[in-house]
């Protein structure tokens, strides 16, 4: 594999495959950052996926409105303690509405947050596999993202996994990795159809090593 097509020692990549810079990832971050800071309860956004991964593809065509180019995927958070009259996924509908007159697609991805989940961490981490709600939810935390209170939220998890014994923590850093490199190999398939000869098995490993080394630099 061509490593102009697909770095391997960086968790994003801001061109796309053909090496062309994208930074309409970030203003569109920024923008969600902006509408959504009125929100008590709003903890921060992520983008992920093709656009943030280096393989974003411009000359996909979406079937039914004839729109072309990867979605842009946006993991927004909430904090499911704080109830509000006004409902973010409005303002949400009302961002991808726009941009879609652009002729761009967003996908959001609403993700919960509740203080109380933080006490789970202690039963998670005798669990197998990475299917959990708890898991998936505190290991995106582990992604780049725009919100003043993602630190905010970081630091509760890093607490409450500091209260476990050393064996615990270990397990628990190994399933948010685990679950983060699965994300990535369900992109697999994708990255294949874009990036003829693409060495999976290379692909995964510069993963499972990037993302150990966030996650502890993050929750250890």
């Amino acid at each position: 594999m061509k490593k102009n097509k697909l770095y391997l020692d960086k968790l994003i990549d801001t061109t796309n495959i053909e090496r062309e810079k994208n930074e309409k990832v970030f203003e569109i971050t920024r923008r969600i950052e902006q509408e959504l800071s009125r929100f008590p309860n709003f903890i921060g956004v992520f983008p992920f996926g093709s656009r943030v991964k280096g393989y974003s593809d411009e000359n996909i065509m979406e079937p039914h409105s004839g729109l072309k180019g990867s979605d842009y995927d946006m993991h927004v958070f909430e904090n499911w303690n704080i109830l509000e009259d006004e409902s973010v996924t409005d303002t949400l509908c009302e961002i991808g509405t726009e941009y879609r007159k652009k002729g761009i697609k967003i996908h959001f991805l609403e993700q919960p947050l509740r203080e109380k989940d933080l006490f789970c961490l202690f039963d998670v981490a005798d669990m197998v596999g990475t299917e959990y709600t708890h898991v998936q939810s505190f290991a995106t935390l582990c992604r780049a993202g725009r919100g003043e209170k993602i630190n905010e939220w970081r630091n509760k998890v890093k607490e409450e996994i500091s209260r476990l014994p050393k064996e615990k923590q270990e397990t628990l850093f190994q399933l948010f990795s685990d679950f983060l490199v699965s994300s990535d190999k369900r992109s697999l398939l994708k990255i294949s159809e874009r990036i003829p000869g693409l060495d999976t098995d290379e692909y995964v490993a510069s993963r499972r090593i990037l993302w150990a080394k966030r996650v502890r630099r993050i929750f250890a």
